[in-house]
């Protein structure tokens, strides 16, 4: 048989198998030269991996990991991967559960750092404060329905599991 080989100079390089998933999801890394890799981090946040090849790692999006670009550090030197990775917001609960408008409603969750927007049934509230990665606080707007609560950022839009009921 024959052997053919083509080199085209390209340099190292990452690029996921996924390009989103919650904190706590495994996700594939595929690229070149990531045997002896030192670190992966997820917009800065460290996270665990296992080298499986020198073209393939896992790694685990750690806690308070953000969108953004994922960094691979090996022997070689620092590696981006070529399109960010979105974290998927997630709505855990909610309290009070009903309430009228201007009622402050605290959203428990993961990875709401980068919250853009909250809605009560579909209406935007007009204020809200991220409080940390797993706590924000919403105030129910003039006009909202009964509904659910969802949540967006960067990486996605989150669903509360329960119904939020807007009250006279």
């Amino acid at each position: 048989g024959v052997f053919y080989s083509l080199a085209v100079g390209l340099g190292p390089f990452v690029s996921l198998v996924s390009p989103s998933g919650k904190v706590g999801k495994t996700i594939g890394i595929i690229g070149q030269g990531l045997a002896g890799t030192t670190g992966v981090s997820f917009a800065g946040t460290a996270a665990t991996f296992t080298v499986s090849s020198d073209t393939y790692l896992t790694a685990t999006v750690p806690n308070a990991a953000t969108t953004g670009s994922v960094t691979i550090t090996t022997p070689g030197g620092t590696l981006t991967s070529n399109k960010p990775f979105r974290v998927t917001p997630q709505i855990l609960s909610f309290t009070p559960t009903s309430g009228p408008v201007t009622t402050p409603v605290t959203i428990t969750g993961v990875s709401l750092t980068q919250t853009t927007k909250v809605t009560f049934g579909g209406v935007i509230a007009t204020s809200f404060t991220v409080n940390s990665d797993t706590q924000a606080t919403a105030t129910v707007p003039t006009g909202a329905k009964t509904g659910k609560i969802a949540i967006t950022t960067p990486g996605g839009t989150a669903v509360s599991p329960g119904i939020f009921t807007v009250t006279p």
